[in-house]
């Protein structure tokens, strides 16, 4: 759970200030991501980019709450590194 939260930290540190022009095609991506996380009986709204930073809290929050084993938070923390090593390598 911490390691979760660590990541998820980085990544919102990474994309939280981030403008229209700079999220590109990443954020069809955070939001596949996302949805992944949320899992399938809960369709995750595609709002703007801007939005998605609070998207991956709220989507953090509910998994750290309702996760009913260690698989579901191991699958989100390794998703969320992969998608931060993207991001690093990008810039």
């Amino acid at each position: 759970m911490d390691e979760l939260r660590r990541v998820t930290q980085l990544v919102l540190n990474q994309v939280s200030h981030w403008t229209p022009a700079r999220w590109g095609d990443r954020g069809d991506e955070l939001h596949d991501l996302l949805q992944r996380m949320a899992g399938p009986s809960h369709k995750l709204p595609r709002l703007s980019d801007h939005v998605l930073p609070d998207q991956l809290r709220v989507v953090v929050a509910e998994l750290l709450e309702s996760a009913d084993g260690s698989a579901d938070i191991s699958r989100a923390v390794a998703d969320l590194k992969a998608f931060r090593g993207k991001l690093t390598t990008a810039q």
